[in-house]
């Protein structure tokens, strides 16, 4: 046998071709030979092999590499973010992996009317990447200025249902804010409550699950959407659990903590969110990130 790293890779069979013969055998004459012999034959195999090996893996980087840059095309960055005198929106995405299953948005839906959301797909990696674009690519054909939020939510179940085959869902929070009534539309299926401070009063409001996840089951429950008058000037910061699961020093999680405590502070959301995600080292120093990070906020006046 022909083995390399105590597996065989082959085997060289060798016989004498006068077996009837005087004198030593020249296989036996030259075993050391043969032997030497096998050794390279076993080497080149095995480079072969991981050659081979290198090739596909530096393929499936590529493919992995352009996976995740198409994936941040799909996620607007700040400066592509509405801002006017009313609404002044950022965000920030950081995927654990290359590709990840976050995924926020924001639209100018009419002249008065702003959307947004933040979602979060269970699991990772490709799959949940794959399932993230059809979601944002229903999500910005469905969302106008004035479709039922119920109705949003029972179409994009069905489009998720049907794709996923039950074996994803999606969390999510969607909501629409109207800056000449102040109206605060929302809805969530079962997405980390949105932080909503007011900055006049001081008050903070968790804004609640209203419904199921979307994918979850067949024909999504009530979705139960919520309407608020926003106390002008107010900030909102909405974020996937990769933000709230990341861990103190102690190993407690730091759930909402840091975000009330950066929303609070009288600097524009931007400044809020970039103090936030330095402070907790965010990627690049923070032992505790096991999971996309993902955040979307906005200064309402």
């Amino acid at each position: 046998p022909v083995i390399n790293n105590n597996v065989p890779l082959a085997y060289v069979l060798i016989g004498d071709i006068e077996e009837e013969g005087e004198g030593m055998s020249p296989v036996l004459k030259h075993i050391k030979f043969i032997q030497t012999l096998s050794s390279v034959i076993a080497v080149a195999i095995e480079n072969i092999r991981l050659h081979q090996e290198s090739l596909m893996q530096e393929v499936i980087k590529k493919e992995l590499e352009l996976a995740a840059r198409m994936q941040q095309m799909l996620i607007p960055d700040t400066s592509e973010m509405p801002k006017s005198p009313f609404v002044s929106v950022c965000g920030f995405y950081h995927p654990h992996f290359e590709v990840g299953g976050d995924y926020y948005d924001c639209v100018k839906l009419s002249p008065t009317k702003t959307g947004f959301c933040i979602a979060d797909i269970s699991g990772k990696g490709m799959s949940a990447a794959i399932l993230m674009s059809n979601f944002q690519a229903n999500f910005r054909a469905l969302l106008t200025a004035d479709i039922k939020l119920e109705t949003l939510f029972e179409k994009l179940n069905t489009i998720i249902v049907r794709n996923a085959s039950g074996e994803k869902f999606i969390t999510t929070f969607v909501a629409r804010y109207d800056h000449e009534t102040k109206v605060l539309e929302y809805a969530n299926a079962a997405h980390n409550p949105p932080v909503l401070y007011s900055m006049d009063s001081g008050e903070i409001k968790h804004l609640e699950t209203t419904c199921v996840g979307i994918g979850m089951l067949d024909n999504i429950p009530a979705v139960n959407p919520k309407e608020i008058v926003i106390d002008v000037p107010s900030k909102i910061m909405c974020y996937t659990d990769g933000l709230s699961e990341l861990k103190y020093p102690n190993g407690e999680d730091i759930g909402t903590t840091e975000i009330i405590k950066h929303i609070s502070n009288p600097r524009p959301i931007e400044e809020n969110l970039q103090a936030m995600i330095k402070a907790l080292g965010i990627p690049d120093s923070n032992p505790t990130m096991f999971d996309d990070v993902s955040i979307i906020a906005a200064d309402l006046r």
